[in-house]
C-alpha cells in the first residue's frame, strides 16, 4: 500500500508538471510550427540531422549513464542516502563528460572521412557550434533525472519552460528578418545554456548532498551498480539504432536534406503530440513514483501500475490516432502552409507504432534490474537495419516508419515475455474491445461529416469538437475496474470538488456513486488511511 506522504508528494509533484509542461508543450508547439515556416525544407532536413547526432553521440557514449540514474537516485532519495546519489551523480557526470570529449574529438578528427557519409562535407562551422548544444543537452538530461527524482517539479519545470519561450522568440526573429538555420542554431544554443545554468543552481540549492547511513558504497552495491549500468550501456547502444532518429543516417544515405526533413517533420510531429499525452507527459513522476513505491520490496507485483497505467495511456492515443487519420491533411494544410502535406500516411504509421502500441514494459523491466533481458532484446536493432535498408529501397519514408515501428514492437513484446508475471495483460481484452470498437465507430462518423465540409478549417474545426466530446463520451464505456476507481478517489483525497468530475467521468468506486456528503468524505478519508 502506498504511504499518505508519497501520494502527496505524487499529487504536487503531477500538479506542477501538470501546470508547467502544459505551457511549455504548447509554447514548444508554436516554436515547431515557427521552424518549420522559417526554414526550408531542405534547410529544415538538415537542422534534423545535426540533431540525430545527439542520440549517436549518446548511443556510442552511453556508459548506462542514464539509465542508471533513473534506477537508483529515487531509490536512494527515498531512503535518505543523499551523500551516496550525490556521489553516483557526480561520478556519472564525470563520465559523460569525458565520453562526450573522446567522441566529439574523434568526429572532428576524421571529419573528412565521416562527413561526406552524412552530406555534411559544407557545414563544418554548424557542426563546431552544435558541439556545444550537444554537452549541455547530455549534462541537462541527468540535471532532469536528480531534480525530478527529488519532486521538484515546481522549479525544474517552471525554468523548463524558459526553452520553448526563447526557442519561439527566436525562431519569430529569423521569420521577421529572413533568417537562415545559423540564427536557429544560435538561438537553441542560447536556450540550452540559459536552462542549463539555472538548473544547475536549482540543483545545487535544493537537493541536500550530505546525510544517510552510509559514507561509501559498499563492495555490494558497486557491484550492483556496475552490473546494471554495464548491461544498460549496450542496452542504450541498440536504443540508439531503434531511434526513429537513426533512420535519417539511412534516409540521407538513399535521399536527400528534403526527405530527411519530411520524415523529421513527422517525428517532431508524433514526439510533440506524445509529450502531451499522459504516459509521457508524466514520466518524470511515474519512474521515480515506481520506483520509490516497489524498490523498498522489490518482489511487490506491479501488474496492477502497469495495466492502470496503459489505460489512461490508450484513452488518448486512439483517439489522436483517428484524428490524425481523418485530418491529418487539414492540420498540416492550416499550421504549416501544406509543407510535407504529402506525407501524412507516414505520419500516421509513426504515431501508431510509437504511441498507440507503447505500454511500459521498459520501466518494469528497470524496476526489477532485468538490464539482461533489455539487452538481449536489442536483437531487434539489427533487424531494423535490415530492413530499414530493404524498405526504404522499395516504399521510400514509409518504408522506413514501418521498419522503426515492427521493431520497436517486437523489442517490446520480447522483454515482455520475460517481465509478464509482474505486467500482465490478463483482463484487458474487455478493455481493448471497447475502445477499439467506440473510436473505430466515431471515426467512421467523422469521416463521412468530412466528405460534406469544403473548407480544411472549417473541417478541422469540427474535427477539434467532435472528437472533444467523444473523447468525453468513452468513459461511459466503463474502462476502469473497482481498484483502479478507488486509486483515484485516493489520488484526489476525496475532494468534493474533483468527485463531482470523477462521478460524471464514471470513476468512483461504486459505493461513491451517490452524493459525497461532508461526513460521508471523513469517513471515507478515514478508511483510506
Amino acid at each position: 500500500m502506498i504511504s499518505r506522504q508519497l501520494i502527496e508528494k505524487y499529487r504536487t509533484a503531477v500538479q506542477y508538471t501538470l501546470v508547467f509542461k502544459t505551457i511549455s508543450q504548447l509554447v514548444g508547439g508554436i516554436a515547431a510550427i515557427l521552424l518549420v515556416r522559417a526554414l526550408s525544407e531542405t534547410e529544415y532536413g538538415l537542422y534534423h540531422l545535426l540533431y540525430t547526432i545527439i542520440p549517436l553521440i549518446g548511443m556510442i557514449s552511453s556508459l548506462g549513464i542514464s539509465n542508471t540514474l533513473q534506477r537508483y537516485i529515487p531509490e536512494y532519495y527515498r531512503k535518505g542516502e543523499y551523500r551516496l546519489a550525490s556521489t553516483l551523480y557526480r561520478t556519472m557526470s564525470f563520465l559523460r563528460l569525458l565520453s562526450n570529449i573522446l567522441i566529439l574529438g574523434l568526429v572532428l578528427i576524421f571529419w573528412e572521412t565521416i562527413s561526406p557519409i552524412l552530406k555534411l562535407s559544407s557545414y563544418k562551422n554548424y557542426f563546431m557550434l552544435f558541439t556545444v548544444i550537444i554537452f549541455l543537452d547530455m549534462h541537462r538530461t541527468l540535471l532532469d533525472t536528480c531534480l525530478s527524482s527529488f519532486f521538484l517539479q515546481k522549479y525544474a519545470k517552471s525554468i523548463g519552460c524558459l526553452f520553448p519561450i526563447i526557442r519561439t522568440v527566436g525562431y519569430s526573429l529569423i521569420i521577421i528578418y529572413e533568417k537562415n538555420i545559423w540564427y536557429a542554431i544560435l538561438t537553441d544554443l542560447a536556450a540550452y545554456t540559459i536552462v542549463f545554468a539555472a538548473l544547475q543552481l536549482l540543483y545545487h540549492r535544493k537537493i541536500p548532498k550530505f546525510g544517510g547511513h552510509h559514507q561509501f558504497f559498499s563492495l555490494t552495491e558497486k557491484k550492483r551498480i556496475a552490473r546494471y549500468a554495464f548491461f544498460y550501456n549496450f542496452n542504450e547502444a541498440g536504443d540508439g539504432l531503434l531511434n526513429s532518429y537513426f533512420d535519417n543516417f539511412i534516409i540521407i544515405m538513399f535521399m536527400n536534406h528534403a526527405a530527411v526533413g519530411a520524415y523529421s517533420f513527422c517525428v517532431t510531429m508524433t514526439v510533440l503530440i506524445g509529450r502531451m499525452l499522459p504516459l509521457r507527459y508524466f514520466m518524470e513522476v511515474l519512474r521515480p513514483a515506481l520506483f520509490s513505491t516497489y524498490s523498498v520490496n522489490n518482489n511487490g507485483d506491479s501488474s496492477q501500475f502497469f495495466q492502470h497505467t496503459i489505460k489512461i495511456h490508450s484513452i488518448f492515443t486512439f483517439p489522436c490516432f483517428f484524428f490524425l487519420l481523418i485530418y491529418g491533411r487539414d492540420l498540416i494544410m492550416v499550421f504549416f502552409q501544406g509543407k510535407f502535406i504529402d506525407h501524412v500516411p507516414v505520419l500516421c504509421t509513426i504515431f501508431f507504432f510509437f504511441e498507440v502500441m507503447t505500454f511500459p514494459v521498459g520501466l518494469i523491466a528497470q524496476l526489477k534490474e532485468k538490464a539482461d533481458i533489455v539487452f538481449y532484446s536489442k536483437l531487434f536493432a539489427v533487424y531494423n537495419l535490415i530492413a530499414d535498408i530493404v524498405l526504404i529501397n522499395f516504399f521510400g519514408l514509409l518504408g522506413a516508419a514501418f521498419a522503426t515501428g515492427t521493431a520497436i514492437l517486437g523489442k517490446k513484446c520480447f522483454i515482455w515475455w520475460f517481465i509478464r508475471k509482474n505486467a500482465s495483460f490478463q483482463g484487458m481484452g474487455g478493455f481493448y474491445l471497447k475502445i477499439t470498437g467506440f473510436w473505430s465507430v466515431s471515426a467512421a462518423l467523422f469521416f463521412a461529416t468530412c466528405q460534406v465540409i469544403p473548407h480544411p478549417w472549417a473541417r478541422l474545426l469540427v474535427g477539434v469538437l467532435g472528437f472533444s466530446t467523444a473523447f468525453f463520451l468513452q468513459f461511459k464505456c466503463r474502462y476502469f475496474n473497482e481498484r483502479e476507481k478507488y486509486f483515484w478517489f485516493q489520488f484526489f483525497d476525496c475532494k468534493p470538488s474533483v468527485l463531482c468530475v470523477l462521478k460524471h467521468l464514471h470513476l468512483l468506486p461504486q459505493e461513491k456513486n451517490a452524493p459525497v456528503s461532508i461526513q460521508d468524505k471523513c469517513t471515507w478519508k478515514k478508511r483510506s488511511s
